[in-house]
């Protein structure tokens, strides 16, 4: 069986601010018969759907239908709650309603989408369901970081590396800095997306490395929480009530200069 009339938009959001959702996406979201949003155990973390209620001021609470998920701490529960995500969503396309789903920044940029499209996927396959997927992208949240910043340290020939630290040992984190800090032309950047909990570990990296650099201004830190910038990052004071705690949505840029 294939439907063709059914509709799943997959809608980011922006980085944060809520000015920053895009047109399309309010009118997809406006459209929609539900609108999924991913609410986080363990946190009083919905920046998705408070963004959503900001710009949708009309929107029916009986339209929006939480799907939890795991972030910040881990019990092993997230393959169980995106397949009972993902069934949620699929009983709503099967009656012919269009759905959507939405998420901070990019879906297509490491987000709760690419596990959730795991297990819609195999309960499309399971009953021959052809899924009519629309992705929406939003605002970049790394687009958004550089705006703030507003020094143009992206230009010719400098060296760019975008990671995300979620997962690796200290031994790999400090390879990427080498990598990034070991190219000939100056400004070389790296920018840790999903930083989170990494921030302060990959900050003691280089502390530890490169601290006369900082020390001489040749090393700087951004830091993005919350869609505000911090840009007064010290190595000597590594835990600071400005940025604690992180959340899991933030991005680390370290730049060095010259």
């Amino acid at each position: 069986m294939i439907i063709n009339n059914f509709l799943l938009n997959i809608v980011g959001v922006g980085p944060g601010d809520p000015d920053l959702i895009t047109v399309k996406a309010v009118k997809a979201l406006k459209g929609s018969d539900y609108v999924f949003y991913p609410k986080v155990l363990y946190s009083n973390n919905n920046f998705a759907l408070e963004i959503l209620k900001d710009n949708l001021i009309n929107i029916d609470d009986s339209k929006l239908i939480p799907l939890e998920i795991e972030m910040k701490k881990n019990f092993n529960l997230n393959k169980r709650l995106y397949d009972e995500n993902a069934l949620k969503i699929f009983q709503k396309l099967k009656k012919n309603y269009v759905c959507s789903y939405i998420t901070i920044g990019d879906p297509v940029f490491y987000s709760t989408y690419a596990e959730l499209y795991k297990s819609l996927k195999q309960l499309a396959n399971n009953e021959n369901i052809s899924l009519n997927i629309n992705i929406i992208s939003g605002i970049s949240s790394l687009s958004y970081f550089l705006s703030l910043i507003k020094e143009p340290y992206i230009i010719k020939k400098s060296s760019v590396l975008i990671t995300v630290p979620i997962g690796k040992t200290d031994s790999e984190l400090e390879s990427e800095v080498n990598f990034i800090n070991s190219a000939k032309d100056k400004p070389s950047i790296i920018m840790y997306m999903k930083a989170g909990n990494y921030i302060y570990g990959i900050l003691d990296i280089y502390k530890k490395m490169f601290y006369n650099d900082f020390k001489n201004g040749k090393l700087k830190f951004y830091i993005l929480e919350k869609s505000q910038l911090h840009d007064n990052i010290d190595l000597d004071v590594l835990v600071s009530d400005d940025f604690s705690p992180f959340d899991y949505f933030s991005i680390l840029a370290a730049i060095f200069i010259s």
